[in-house]
């Protein structure tokens, strides 16, 4: 049962290139210039960049998932 073809030369050929051109393509389109990015930039003082807002957030949303998931432990009599 000899049902697969041999694959055209042509066909090969084509294949081939059309990789190497999508291949060469990638490669091109890489940035080549030099990024200065400045990580000391002084724009003035973020409210966010303080840990204490950061545990202030963290033990407000802890006690609302508590008082959330504890539900009413109220028995009725």
């Amino acid at each position: 049962m000899k049902t697969i073809k041999k694959l055209n030369p042509i066909m090969a050929l084509v294949a081939f290139v059309n990789s190497m051109l999508l291949i060469s393509g990638q490669a091109l389109a890489q940035a080549t210039e030099k990024v200065d990015v400045n990580i000391n930039a002084d724009s003035g003082s973020s409210w966010y960049a303080s840990p204490w807002v950061w545990a202030l957030g963290v033990a407000i949303f802890i006690i609302i998932i508590v008082a959330i998931t504890r539900g009413n432990s109220r028995t009725a009599d």
